[in-house]
């Protein structure tokens, strides 16, 4: 089975009209010379180790790999057995009782749906798991570009659940206008060059079957977004791109390629960090058991690197996505992070939704306005700033994968 393949691609397209420009006029034909690119892919090619040049090419096109074997499925195991353990003894969830799965959990993410803590131990994956850190390695541009050359890479026992619901009626195959699409990253200002989240890493602790809790991916998702970034020198808020973020509808509005997350245990997937996903209903009897990193690098990413200095295949994904071979993204303001959303006291609350409001305001005339269903999804909106309530009417909501 090809590397790649266990995606389950839904080919979906999206016939109902877009946001407002400049959403609606983004031009997604690639205009960079194929020469100086393939080059700058040939260069990039040579210094991986664990990816190969189908999955090498399939990232940059696509902004995703599967890696399959990437950590032994006894630590799969052992992870899963103890995310059940800790499910039955603070959740109540028996097992063996399919009845159970759907308690009530902590948050507002769908009925079996759990983030659990797991132990406090960490794996440094280096020894946990070569061929996942060397994975990373290739996609990221090598260990230089890590803090202390990679070795702060590691792995926790936290487990994300999404337990199944047997025929679960809400369960809808994913399309773009669906609540909840989000780009990770609750804690900084994003930037196109932003540096606290290299990749997005799933590992699969449990085999993912189609249509059994499999996040959600918008394919063609990092086109619009690095499209934005880069319209966006100061930089966007975080609470405009997570699960109730005004600049989502807009953005999945110009998806049309959806696929679901799928596996086996052992298993590891790495995102582009610019990739929209969301949650699904899992209406088997199929527990999914995965969890979501954020490796960071050591400094922002490079799009107008010289030709001695290998962009890293995060890189030229973007440029892919942007049609260029190189891009001088000319950042105007610091680095900034943030307390997410869910952890702000109430005044902090009330200080970032200043701010937020400020920032909706002026991306609204920049012409990036909300679309007309964002609202009814459950994000917030843009469209009609004079009415306080519609902006407020939503919180930035929390990440569920």
């Amino acid at each position: 089975m090809s590397p790649v393949s266990s995606i389950n691609i839904c080919s979906i397209r999206n016939t109902v009209a877009g946001c407002v420009v400049p959403f609606s006029e983004q031009d997604t034909g690639l205009t960079f010379k194929s020469n100086e690119f393939e080059r700058a892919f040939e260069a990039t090619l040579a210094e991986c180790s664990i990816i190969s040049r189908e999955e090498a090419e399939h990232f940059v096109v696509k902004g995703f790999v599967l890696v399959k074997g990437a950590f032994s499925k006894e630590h799969a195991s052992h992870v899963a057995e103890h995310a059940w353990r800790e499910l039955e003894m603070a959740h109540g969830v028996e097992r063996n009782d399919p009845t159970t799965w759907a308690r009530p959990s902590p948050g507002p993410g769908p009925a079996g749906y759990t983030r659990l803590k797991g132990s406090e131990k960490q794996h440094q994956l280096r020894t946990l798991a070569p061929r996942a850190f060397h994975a990373h390695l290739d996609l990221v541009g090598g260990a230089h570009r890590l803090p202390r050359n990679g070795d702060q890479l590691a792995w926790g026992e936290g487990v994300i659940s999404n337990l199944g619901i047997p025929d679960d009626p809400r369960w809808q195959p994913p399309a773009a206008r669906q609540p909840g699409w989000h780009k990770d990253g609750w804690h900084f200002r994003h930037f196109l060059n932003s540096p606290e989240q290299a990749l997005v890493t799933v590992p699969l602790y449990s085999d993912v079957q189609p249509k059994s809790g499999g996040t959600y991916l918008a394919l063609d998702s990092i086109g619009p977004v690095a499209r934005l970034l880069l319209d966006s020198p100061g930089g966007i808020h975080p609470d405009s791109v997570q699960g109730g973020g005004y600049l989502i509808p807009g953005l999945a509005d110009q998806c049309s390629e959806f696929g679901e997350l799928t596996g086996e245990a052992g298993d590891m997937v790495l995102l582009h960090p610019y990739m929209l996903h969301r949650v699904s209903i899992n209406p088997s009897t199929r527990p999914r058991f995965i969890a979501n990193m954020a490796p960071v690098l050591s400094e922002p990413m490079k799009f107008d690197r010289e030709p001695d200095d290998c962009y890293s295949l995060v890189e030229l994904a973007t440029l892919h996505a942007l049609g260029k071979t190189s891009c001088n993204f000319g950042q105007e303001r610091p680095m900034q992070g943030f307390k997410p959303f869910p952890f702000r006291d109430e005044n902090e609350k009330r200080l970032e939704g200043e701010y937020l409001r400020e920032e909706m305001q002026v991306f609204a005339k920049k012409g990036y306005v909300s679309p007309d269903w964002a609202q009814d999804c459950g994000y917030m909106s843009n469209r009609a700033m004079s009415d306080s309530e519609s902006v407020h009417s939503v919180s930035p909501g929390g990440r569920f994968e």
